[in-house]
């Protein structure tokens, strides 16, 4: 009784839940991510120009191998972070995910909450849930506030391992690196970019989605808003269609992985 399927219409899906959040109801919508491409009219107008409650969950964000081009779910972020009223997480593992979702029904307004294809981290789902604050990211390595690491390494979702491998293998090269777990794309936590922006020689960026107009471009608008001076460095997928193969034979050959992403900060800080 509370399970819908509408069959391969996604438009349909999501006007269909902004009706029934008009009528009180806390509609879910899952989708794969490459999907959500088909219904970006329908988020705007149809649930956040009215601000409706409605929680849209994007599976298989990210490249998802074998699946192909057609299956890459890495255009959300670039289509969906500047629409108003929005909400929009990524979480890094699966109590992170299971609090999201927890804290999107006690929001009130439009949420988008993606995440990769695939098994998770291991993290166990709790068995009480902590409802979470819009736009707040979590410092994982680093220090918070005052002289912190001369890099801070923003990372999204499934790409915080690959940002905490690169700062371990830049801490043997003697670069200091802190990383943070961004959570939000939108709203953004500008007020900790702001005072990392303070002290850091660079800021680095890395998320699971395309480079151009993603999370990284958020990031930098505001550092470019705030006149940072220091160095930006966006880390995702290229401008270009990315073909099929598994993801760490991609993250190979685009230079994703924690190596390729640690020699390229270690050359800009040389810089």
């Amino acid at each position: 009784e509370r399970f819908f399927d509408v069959g391969i219409c996604e438009e349909h899906a999501v006007v269909f839940s902004a009706g029934l959040a008009t009528q009180g109801m806390k509609p879910v919508f899952a989708v794969y991510s490459t999907f959500s491409q088909r219904v970006v009219d329908y988020i705007i107008h149809d649930v956040c120009l009215q601000g409706l409650p409605v929680v849209l969950c994007l599976d298989r964000a990210g490249v998802v191998g074998d699946d192909g081009p057609t299956h890459h779910g890495v255009f959300d972020i670039a289509m969906l972070r500047t629409v108003p009223n929005l909400v929009f997480a990524q979480p890094k593992d699966e109590e992170e995910l299971a609090n999201l979702l927890f804290s999107a029904f006690r929001w009130a307004k439009p949420v988008v909450i993606r995440y990769p294809r695939g098994a998770g981290t291991g993290a166990a789902v709790p068995e009480s849930f902590t409802e979470m604050t819009p736009g707040k990211a979590e410092v994982i390595k680093g220090q918070k506030l005052g002289a912190g690491p001369d890099v801070w390494i923003w990372a999204l979702g499934d790409m915080v391992p690959v940002a905490q491998e690169a700062a371990d293998i830049l801490k043997k090269n003697s670069i200091d690196a802190g990383v943070v777990n961004a959570r939000f794309i939108r709203p953004l936590d500008e007020e900790l970019l702001n005072e990392h922006a303070k002290t850091a020689r660079a800021i680095i960026t890395i998320e699971n989605g395309i480079a151009n107009g993603g999370f990284g471009s958020a990031v930098e608008e505001c550092l470019m808003t705030n006149a940072f001076r220091g160095s930006v460095r966006r880390f995702g997928w290229p401008d270009e269609f990315v073909p099929q193969g598994k993801p760490r034979e991609l993250m190979e050959h685009f230079g994703l992985t924690a190596t390729a992403v640690a020699q390229q900060i270690a050359a800009t800080i040389g810089q």
